[in-house]
């Protein structure tokens, strides 16, 4: 196999992955009429609490406006709000509101539920293999990436 054809498959496998646990969760986002992007901002919310912008776009790996503009939509609906640190005001964070958490908090242990549903069945040997492999992986592009750059 040529070092193209390597890099397709692998490409391949990982777009089906993503493809698979997408398929999984549109319905649940669906059913509170959320997008994916925007339920993966509320659940990090849910997680993490308040946070800033930088802070969310550095975690779905997306630009500060794209987020913003996520957070924009929410703040409309009433699900968000930007929220002026007390300490420096030029820091704004951003938090779920009271309301939207009261009416989806269990939505979202659902949600979670079904992340922790699709691995517990999987013996930890085997979990431990699919990590490793997929730190093995992320440190080969990253590599590659940096090359690159040079």
């Amino acid at each position: 196999m040529d070092e193209k054809s390597k890099g397709i498959l692998i490409l391949k496998q990982m777009k089906r992955i993503m493809d698979l646990f997408h398929k999984n969760m549109k319905n649940e986002f669906e059913e509170i009429n959320l997008t994916r992007p925007q339920g993966m901002l509320i659940g990090y919310l849910f997680q993490k609490g308040e946070c800033k912008i930088s802070d969310l776009s550095e975690y779905m790996e997306l630009s500060n406006s794209t987020v913003s503009g996520i957070v924009d939509r929410l703040e409309k609906q009433k699900i968000v709000e930007r929220n002026r640190d007390e300490k420096d005001r030029r820091v704004v964070k951003v938090s779920i509101t009271e309301d939207f958490k009261k009416n989806s908090n269990t939505h979202y242990k659902k949600i979670e539920g079904r992340f922790s549903e699709i691995f517990e069945n999987v013996e930890e040997k085997d979990l431990k293999f699919i990590l490793k492999g997929l730190k093995k992986l992320e440190k080969i592009i990253e590599i590659n990436t940096e090359e690159s750059k040079e």
